[in-house]
């Protein structure tokens, strides 16, 4: 027989959510891993499973983002450009552009284009550049969603009946010391003396993630892992 607490992978005829955990308000998926929903079980939990962990959604999200970014490039580059011809016109129109002006001052009535082309050029190119700008700066949302996956350390644990809210800090802790600990080891090497800031803020974030999985651990009755680096340099 198989233990409640390793029970098979749902099928398709179970509903979303439908082979509870026997201690705790998470729920398995149809991967087959467990989860919990930081509000609780509810209708919406599928939705927000699906949009974080299942592939199909996930790379469509991925997929419809990218096209945004590009949407928003281009019309941020249009714009910048006829801004730029506008201005082109103005400027080259007063003779303050050099070898615009020379053209005469009633340029515009003479059908003369330097102007627009020069400006709207220069547009482009400020567009080109804030939207790239833009592009580098935007970083991807590394804060954990309202459902998050369930390690084993917190399935295992001799805990019954705990808030939703409660097991989604667990979670979210010992998930991120367990994340942090593969790079860390790298993020706190020294190797020139401009390193040793970076290294120093590497070594202060994961000693504060180390402290909230201690803490989890403390809350769950496991013994804590021992920390990856020592904390102090």
């Amino acid at each position: 027989m198989t233990p409640p607490d390793h029970q098979p992978a749902p099928s398709r005829e179970v509903p979303f959510g439908g082979l509870p955990h026997p201690r705790l308000p998470v729920f398995r998926a149809p991967d087959g891993e467990w989860y919990v929903d930081r509000d609780g079980l509810g209708p919406g939990s599928e939705r927000r499973w699906r949009a974080a962990f299942d592939a199909a959604t996930v790379r469509r999200r991925r997929l419809l983002a990218g096209l945004g970014v590009v949407l928003r490039s281009v019309l941020l580059a249009v714009a910048c450009a006829s801004a730029g011809a506008l201005v082109g016109v103005v400027v080259g129109g007063s003779g303050v552009l050099p070898g615009v002006g020379t053209r005469g001052a009633d340029f515009a009535s003479a059908g003369d284009p330097t102007g627009v082309i020069v400006g709207g050029a220069l547009g482009l190119l400020v567009g080109i550049g804030v939207a790239i700008g833009v592009m580098l700066a935007t970083q991807p949302d590394g804060a954990p969603g309202p459902v998050v996956r369930v390690p084993e350390e917190v399935l295992v644990a001799d805990v019954d009946g705990p808030p939703p809210r409660r097991v989604w800090l667990w979670s979210t802790a010992l998930d991120a010391e367990a994340t942090a600990r593969r790079t860390i080891g790298y993020e706190v090497e020294v190797e020139r003396p401009a390193q040793a800031a970076s290294a120093a803020r590497a070594r202060a974030r994961y000693a504060a993630i180390y402290g909230a999985s201690v803490e989890a651990a403390r809350d769950l009755g496991i013994p804590p892992r021992a920390p990856a680096i020592p904390l102090e340099p």
